[in-house]
């Protein structure tokens, strides 16, 4: 088995409802994306930008490091998390950055659901998207809207 990466974006509220039920179509945008060149990687790009949330990455490293900081197979160092879970034969590698949180996971599925815990506590509208695996879906299920009661 190789090791699987997840793309994991922070969509905006309006996107999200929007799109709730049709992810698919998300994930293939991210999917054009990753293979365009020359003006199509720019308006992919561009859409890309429409549709994500800016998070602070600090508050966001902070948040990840004291929710899993007491955990022995935990490590850290400055916006990279690391879970190596020997005895569940599983690993998972989170990255930080301005534009995308990018997890790295091998082994069994227990670390990488850790770090998904944590971030769907974080903000509720992360969308984890692995190209190479084609599979996508909301960290957080999105409960549709309650309707509007007139009386």
């Amino acid at each position: 088995m190789s090791m699987r990466r997840y793309d994991i974006i922070l969509v905006n509220e309006e996107v999200a409802y929007m799109y709730n039920g049709m992810e698919k179509k998300l994930f293939h945008l991210f999917v054009e994306n990753y293979y365009a060149k020359g003006i199509l990687k720019t308006i992919t790009d561009l859409q890309i930008n429409y549709i994500k949330n800016d998070y602070h990455i600090d508050e966001l490293d902070t948040f990840l490091f004291e929710a899993l900081g007491k955990e022995d197979d935990y490590h850290y160092s400055f916006e990279k998390h690391i879970l190596q879970l020997d005895k569940y034969k599983s690993y998972a590698r989170l990255i930080l950055s301005k534009n995308k949180i990018i997890l790295y996971a091998d082994g069994s599925l227990d670390a990488e659901t850790m770090f998904f815990e944590v971030l769907r506590n974080f903000r509720p509208y992360f969308l984890a998207i692995s190209v190479q695996s084609k599979r996508y879906g909301w960290l957080k299920p999105i409960r549709p809207l309650d309707m509007a009661i007139e009386y």
